[in-house]
């Protein structure tokens, strides 16, 4: 299993919320601290960091390739355009 920095990832997520949000986040936090034991806690904590709005947000952005990259990925898989080549 991955390891997780619980603390680290918490706070990156708490800063990310505004008040409304951190205060709904501490009660529930509060609540399911009182009624889980520890290791159930922890479950908790990292289902709600893998969720809006204590998720980092996503950027689609890091999913588009540049033709250089692309030129790179079909050369490597020996699908290169031919018409690169002799340019």
């Amino acid at each position: 299993m991955r390891r997780v920095p619980l603390v680290q990832a918490t706070m990156e997520g708490w800063a990310r919320l505004d008040a409304a949000q951190r205060q709904k986040f501490f009660e529930a936090f509060v609540a399911a601290a009182v009624r889980l034991d520890r290791l159930e806690l922890r479950a908790w904590l990292r289902r709600r960091l893998r969720e809006p709005p204590l998720a980092p947000p996503f950027d689609p952005a890091r999913l588009m390739f540049a033709d250089a990259d692309l030129a790179l990925i079909l050369g490597a898989a020996g699908e290169a355009d031919p018409a690169a080549d002799s340019a």
